[in-house]
């Protein structure tokens, strides 16, 4: 029955689709018999926004499916996506990412074809290109031998608003025919824009390629709420694992500004976003990753010394040695402890003076602490958090963890907790939800009123 509606969904959509148009499939979360019922039906293109999950079912379905990657890609997952030979990376967002891209496909001995994504939409929460980024790139990089840009994606704002969707799809179609001499000497380029609320509109405007993944596999829960309250009813809730820096401590953007100025010190670029990105690493494992990156081969033990060395002063000379509390994290803290559940804190960090005032600063609340000093591998691995849970002694149902960033909720997942992503910093909700956040919220107040109406104890 349900490949059947499937089925006639697709024939539903293709029927407001023009020939010359692409239809992507987008079956990211979709099960494999899903895209199978899909290919049977004659589709071929199909968009996945996790490698993790593209990798899994490449080797379960067909060899001449289409992939195309629509999600957030970090310039650490190039590697192994590239090995999965995907058809199309629809979603790079920065001159890094691009060339990031190049060089693993030099490495591997292939050209990738790709798509820049442009930001045109009124939110701050997408990613991209700005319209005055385009107007200045050099779409004839010849270092760049190993990418082949084919055109522009786009996302429109989230509206009801049909003449603001017109105007971001119109503005993309405007932007794809000044550069489309620059790119192919005139030929037609992709434009790929249009989802299921707005492929028609999309079309209207000059879509080539139209991402539809509601409209034929039909509507999936979001952030697993539904799911997620159930499991918060449940009477088994006994501990929650907290990380430390931007959920418990207001740390980051010393952490970030400290990082840049360490790193930048001893000849290693390094921007205020990428301590974002990297946040959760141990600072050994945030050294090590970027020295690889940059050079090609790891950092001396002396080296990693000194950067840390510099870091650690100059973030104690930003805060005093105490950047201050996340609002609202105490109120979550004392909550959870004044009805029994354990509060523990699970962090890659190594600040003996931040870890040791733990305790005193949240009147003492936390039944355990485990840190880069307790683990051989840090986030994003899953060993602090399986360590944690271990130590508890508890079943992994009745744990669930409180992040804030990217690679931390990637490890709690891949421990197996459910994973509430508080997003204190300014990376796009997407990269939690990309990671499989369970549920994203916007502060601690918001998971404090979730808690308050869901948890049942």
């Amino acid at each position: 029955m349900v490949n059947d509606q499937i089925v006639n969904n697709i024939k539903s959509v293709r029927a407001h689709i023009p020939e010359q148009v692409t239809l992507v499939c987008v079956s990211k979360f979709q099960p494999v018999e899903a895209i199978r019922a899909a290919y049977e039906a004659g589709e071929r293109h199909f968009g996945e926004s996790r490698v993790q999950e593209l990798a899994s079912k490449v080797p379960q379905l067909p060899q001449d499916i289409h992939w195309h990657f629509i999600g957030h890609l970090q310039t650490n997952k190039v590697r192994d996506l590239l090995k999965l030979r995907p058809y199309l990376i629809q979603s790079v967002d920065s001159e890094r990412l691009l060339k990031a891209i190049n060089d693993e496909a030099a490495k591997q001995g292939i050209v990738q074809d790709v798509l820049l994504e442009v930001h045109v939409a009124k939110e701050e929460t997408k990613t991209g290109f700005t319209p005055e980024d385009l107007s200045t790139f050099n779409f004839q990089l010849s270092t760049l031998s190993h990418v082949r840009i084919c055109g522009l994606m786009t996302m429109a704002t989230n509206t009801d608003d049909e003449q603001e969707i017109r105007r971001c799809f119109s503005l993309a179609k405007l932007l794809n025919d000044q550069i489309n001499e620059q790119i192919v000497n005139g030929q037609m380029v992709n434009l790929s824009m249009g989802m299921s609320d707005d492929y028609r509109i999309a079309i209207e405007c000059g879509s080539t390629m139209v991402r539809i993944g509601s409209s034929i596999f039909g509507e999936r829960p979001k952030n697993n709420i539904q799911s997620s309250i159930s499991n918060l009813q449940s009477p088994k809730i006994r501990a929650f694992f907290f990380d430390q820096d931007g959920v418990l401590y207001n740390s980051m953007p010393y952490h970030a500004v400290s990082w840049a100025y360490a790193m930048t010190k001893h000849g290693l670029p390094y921007t205020p976003e990428e301590t974002y990105r990297n946040e959760g690493r141990t600072s050994t494992g945030v050294i090590q990753e970027h020295h690889q990156r940059v050079f090609g081969t790891p950092a001396s033990p002396e080296l990693v010394e000194a950067i840390y060395a510099d870091k650690s002063a100059y973030f104690n000379q930003l805060t005093g040695g105490f950047p201050g509390t996340i609002p609202g994290v105490s109120e979550v803290l004392h909550y959870l402890h004044d009805h029994g559940i354990q509060c523990w804190v699970v962090t890659g960090s190594g600040q003996r003076n931040l870890i040791d005032a733990l305790n005193a600063t949240f009147d003492h609340v936390f039944t355990g602490i485990i840190s880069s000093f307790d683990v051989k591998i840090g986030k994003p691995n899953p060993e602090p958090y399986l360590k944690a849970w271990e130590r508890s002694g508890f079943k992994k149902e009745e744990c669930f963890v409180v992040e804030n960033a990217p690679l931390g909720v990637r490890a709690a997942k891949a421990a197996g907790l459910f994973t509430f992503a508080v997003n204190t910093g300014p990376l796009p909700d997407q990269l939690l939800a990309d990671e499989g956040a369970d549920v994203i919220l916007p502060d601690m107040k918001a998971l404090l009123d979730f808690l308050q109406n869901n948890l049942h104890i």
